[in-house]
């Protein structure tokens, strides 16, 4: 006998807490414009930065966290020309 069990939908799994996961990368992976201007995302396989509320979808393994436009710039990885995270729309946040 085959007994169903129940599985959360799409919806209901992205906005799940994810337990022990940096905030980041759960506004990463939900697209969460909130965080625009907090932070920027890299991927590494594309070799891409931009804004967590992009729409790209990259796998978790692949997403590397910068604090600003600049740091992801001098590791390697280039703005994405679609969402242009330096744009004046992007607010560096000052660090003390």
């Amino acid at each position: 006998m085959r007994i169903a069990t129940a599985k959360a939908s799409p919806a209901k799994q992205a906005s799940a807490p994810r337990a022990g996961m940096d905030p980041r990368r759960t506004a990463v992976l939900e697209h969460d414009l909130r965080f625009d201007g907090k932070f920027v995302y890299a991927v590494k396989t594309t070799g891409v930065y931009c804004r967590p509320s992009c729409p790209a979808r990259p796998r978790p393994e692949n997403v590397v966290i910068y604090d600003t436009c600049d740091e992801a710039e001098r590791a390697g990885f280039r703005a994405c020309k679609r969402y242009h995270p330096k744009q004046s729309t992007f607010r560096k946040e000052a660090h003390a």
